[in-house]
């Protein structure tokens, strides 16, 4: 694997071309890093095929309301099966690949994978995922083929510090959250230590930012019922989309990032807030471990791994962290209580996530292409 974004080898266009079988439009983790990597790739020059996964390529363009122009000029070209593709999807969709040389991506945040998983896995001819974490993961869950660490990246040039201080609340402390809703997220640890660590009248608040795409779950109702009157201050942003410069803009007027996840398969808040010079505080289990240290952040410490007692399939029979509510009540408060420390571990934050550009990703995938096109 490479470990430089300055890699020198460049595939000529034609020598190894590939199918990339995932999304490109979606607001989802895995739709906006395809187009991360689809577009590198492209720029290296690799003649890339974008492929929809979940219908013909023209269904994706309607559901979206808009595509990259990059990406319908690449899928105007002539699907080819006789190349290696990827299918850059959950674990259960690499049923879906269809190439020559069939390569599976995929990244999941509990110790061990479904068995439909591994299963599928299997009739892949090599697996990558984004973290070495994931990647023994995949091997103690019985996946046979060669497993290969390609790991996701930030675009530190538009995720970056902010020029100067906030405008306005410069007299609190504000931690913010960014997650999809769900159980894994840990926003229960995160409501009862932020409780538990502040009183009403403390100079802080905790801003959240929830997406919730399920029908069923109320969060608002979920996160009212948790917060008994009177609390520490506590700032809602729901269902709400950002555009990318929102997005940077709310990065960057905060102090700290806090999520006590049980388990990631990568960490992309975590990522996208220390690129911001952020620190943040974060399980330290799962593939965050990657990049997140007791130098460029907060990691907080686990008390063991449960069973994850989930409905979903993929999760069932798998386990995931306990993290210790107690020690991130000391955490909140040390970030409130050392701001100097605060500020140093986020340029050490800063620092750590410009190791991780897209082009180190990419770069990883060319010379997988260029090994599997060489012993072909």
């Amino acid at each position: 694997m490479i470990d430089s974004a300055n890699s020198s080898f460049i595939p000529p266009p034609s020598s190894f071309p590939i199918v990339w079988h995932s999304s490109f439009a979606a607001l989802t983790g895995y739709s906006g890093s395809s187009l991360a990597y689809v577009l590198g790739l492209d720029a290296l020059g690799v003649a890339v095929r974008p492929l929809y996964l979940y219908g013909t390529d023209y269904d994706e363009q309607v559901q979206a309301g808009g595509l990259h122009p990059r990406i319908r000029e690449l899928q105007a070209a002539p699907l080819r099966l006789d190349v290696p593709q990827v299918v850059y999807a959950p674990g259960d969709r690499f049923s879906k690949n269809s190439g020559r040389y069939r390569i599976g991506f995929t990244m999941l945040e509990t110790d061990r994978l479904p068995a439909s998983w591994v299963e599928q896995a299997n009739q892949m001819d090599e697996l990558w995922t984004p973290s070495a974490w994931g990647a023994e993961v995949f091997r103690a869950s019985g996946v046979r083929p060669p497993v290969h660490v390609i790991p996701l990246g930030i675009d530190a040039v538009r995720f970056r510090p902010a020029a100067g201080p906030r405008a306005r609340l410069r007299d609190r402390t504000i931690f913010l959250s960014v997650f999809e809703w769900g159980e894994r997220k840990g926003w229960d640890v995160l409501l009862r230590a932020w409780c538990a660590a502040f009183a009403p009248t403390d100079p802080v608040l905790l801003l959240l930012k929830i997406d919730c795409r399920m029908p069923l779950p109320n969060p608002v109702r979920e996160l009212a019922a948790a917060l008994l009157a009177p609390h520490p201050p506590v700032g809602l942003i729901y269902n709400q989309p950002l555009s990318g410069a929102q997005l940077i803009e709310l990065y960057q007027s905060v102090d700290c990032f806090v999520l006590p996840t049980r388990g990631e398969g990568w960490g992309m808040p975590i990522l996208e807030a220390m690129a911001c010079g952020v620190p943040a505080i974060a399980t330290d289990w799962s593939a965050p471990t990657t990049f997140l240290h007791a130098q460029n952040g907060y990691p907080l410490p686990i008390r063991g791994l449960a069973a994850t007692g989930s409905a979903a399939a993929h999760y069932r029979d798998a386990q995931w962290a306990v993290p210790d509510e107690a020690a991130l009540v000391e955490l909140l408060l040390r970030a409130v209580r050392n701001p100097d420390e605060r500020v140093a571990l986020g340029r050490a934050a800063r620092q750590e996530a410009e190791r991780w550009p897209w082009a180190r990703g990419v770069s990883a995938i060319a010379e997988r292409l260029r090994a599997i096109g060489t012993n072909a």
